[in-house]
């Protein structure tokens, strides 16, 4: 891999409209992150635990992996602003449900189930959405630097959002981290309206037609330059990347400690997620070589993490977590998207999406149940060593790209900017 000039490495910040929609999914996501963590201390609060923990992530992410694939489909065809404006939307309107039902008092673990679970459903289909139009932002040239920026979002919200929270349920209730995320997606909403359309890059669009996702599943079956780092996702996706099950259960259960001591740990993590993120923003990514040397990177120290003595040596382990865990996300979606087609952006995407999120109703609740039956650690050195062998794995994989027939390809209406 070699590394660009700083001011390649923030290149996509040349763009108006990726300016504009950064600003506004940074603060939305600083509310996510903030309600992700009031929805975990809920359901230890409620039930004391872990496995039932891992079973509220499950269903929150079960839609993905169910849906996420057609939710690709949709991306491809439809407006993907209009989309983003919908789910958005919606996002929001289940955020200020949930503090509705918890400043009543009413609140049960069966109204959290059924709560995250509609969050689900939502963001089977934004995933590939928020991905696809990335392209549309800036194009093929500042495509690299905008996904690894991009990814500083999640970053950056992780270090503010669960601090925020942890402030917040120890003071006010935990019924306002959900009021913070809700207004969150106001400012989202109000960015993705100030976008330009006439500066989105064309890409093509989908007419409505059977077999659009059997073409899409082939595409990736005969790539192996695709298929390759979308498998390597999903099995590290679903045993090593379950930190919203992992974390708060070290904290709580091997260091007895709070909410506060949760949301110092996820957040102070997000610093070293901040600098991978920026670090492989200035990366040309090799296929395999970068993505294995990510892969050994981040096993290493998951392996590192489970060994902590202390919750303070966690907490600084972590850092080197959070740059391992970037940087091996960064490139293998950088390395996806390059790889594939503008006219197949929304489809291998959705998939890439489902290998993330929709490997963590498998992860969470593996995780829960070893968690629950052995020690918290346990994930960690699992985890860690999953990521090494795929390292080996991709090191050792040479076969060479596979061809489609002549003639195949998507079928396109003509071209839209939006």
């Amino acid at each position: 891999m070699s590394s660009a000039p700083a001011n390649q490495r923030f290149a996509a910040f040349s763009n108006r409209n990726f300016r504009r929609y950064f600003l506004g999914q940074t603060i939305s996501s600083v509310g996510s992150w903030a309600q992700s963590l009031a929805v975990i201390w809920l359901v230890l609060e409620i039930t004391g635990r872990s496995d039932r923990l891992g079973l509220a992530l499950a269903l929150q992410f079960l839609p993905m992996l169910l849906l996420g694939a057609p939710a690709g489909v949709l991306a491809d065809r439809l407006d993907n602003r209009r989309v983003l404006l919908a789910t958005s939307t919606l996002s929001g309107l289940v955020a200020l449900t949930f503090a509705i039902v918890v400043a009543s008092g009413h609140v049960t673990i069966w109204w959290v189930y059924a709560l995250t679970t509609l969050l689900g459903l939502i963001l089977a289909l934004e995933r590939p959405t928020m991905q696809a139009v990335l392209f549309q932002l800036v194009g093929p040239d500042l495509l690299p630097s905008a996904v690894a920026t991009n990814s500083t979002i999640n970053s950056v919200s992780r270090l503010i959002g669960p601090a925020l929270a942890g402030a917040l349920i120890a003071t006010v209730g935990v019924e306002v981290c959900f009021v913070v995320n809700a207004a969150s997606y106001v400012v989202v909403v109000v960015a993705l309206l100030a976008l330009r359309t006439d500066e989105f890059v064309p890409r093509p669009r989908l007419a409505r037609a059977k077999g659009q996702l059997r073409e899409g599943l082939a595409y990736v079956r005969t790539r192996p330059e695709v298929f390759r780092p979308l498998l390597v996702m999903a099995i590290v996706g679903t045993v090593a990347l379950n930190f919203p099950t992992t974390f708060p259960s070290m904290v709580r259960f091997g260091f007895d400690r709070g909410a506060g001591s949760v949301g110092t740990a996820m957040s102070v993590s997000a610093i070293g997620s901040i600098l991978g993120g920026l670090y492989i923003a200035g990366v040309k990514p090799h296929p395999r070589r970068t993505l294995a040397i990510a892969l050994a990177g981040f096993g290493a120290t998951c392996v590192a993490l489970a060994a902590a003595p202390t919750f303070w040596a966690f907490v600084a382990i972590s850092i080197l977590l959070g740059f391992a865990s970037a940087s091996f996300q960064s490139v293998n979606t950088v390395v996806v998207q390059q790889a594939t087609d503008p006219a197949m952006q929304g489809r291998v995407m959705a998939l890439h999406q489902m290998a993330l999120f929709g490997s963590t109703p498998i992860g969470a609740l593996a995780m829960g149940w070893i968690i629950q039956a052995s020690s918290p650690r346990v994930p960690f050195v699992l985890g860690g060593l999953t990521a090494l062998l795929c390292a080996a794995a991709v090191l050792a994989h040479r076969r060479p790209p596979v061809e489609l027939p002549s003639g195949a390809g998507a079928t396109i209406v003509g071209v839209s900017p939006a």
